[in-house]
């Protein structure tokens, strides 16, 4: 289930952040968005745990008029491979469309292959270079825009 991402999703999300990237946000960060009104903010839920109800997955896209940003989509590692991914992205084109965004823009490790070959299925297309952009380690992005 997706919702929109909610204070008490700040701890699960620092920690899925923190498995999937060598240069993570902190919780600080996280927090910060949640109050920035050009942010929006979607948590995975998995509400089939036999405990409570935990985030599995984010996504996060500011949203400037007709423009939004993808800055950052992770997935927890023991439930990568379930579409999740996948479906963070629908509720952000459903948002888009629902907002009149007109193009999204991201960038991603050239290296990032299983991203990049997501990216292309939803329409993205690489229309640029960012030089030295990632650190830890060093490696360029690839700039990806979608048009809707």
């Amino acid at each position: 289930m997706i919702v929109p991402m909610l204070l008490n999703h700040i701890g699960e999300v620092e920690a899925i952040e923190r498995e999937s990237f060598s240069d993570p946000w902190s919780k600080q960060s996280f927090f910060e968005l949640l109050c920035n009104p050009f942010a929006v903010c979607f948590s995975a839920i998995d509400t089939d745990s036999s405990t409570n109800e935990q985030v599995v997955g984010y996504i996060i896209i500011y949203h400037v008029f007709t423009e939004g940003q993808i800055l950052n989509i992770a997935v927890k590692d023991t439930h990568r491979g379930q579409k999740i991914a996948t479906e963070l992205f629908n509720t952000v084109l459903e948002y888009a469309q629902k907002e009149k965004i007109e193009s999204i823009t991201l960038e991603v490790r050239p290296s990032n292959s299983h991203a990049i070959g997501l990216y292309k299925k939803f329409g993205f297309k690489q229309t640029g270079i960012r030089k030295n952009y990632y650190k830890k380690p060093l490696e360029d992005a690839a700039i990806m825009t979608l048009i809707l």
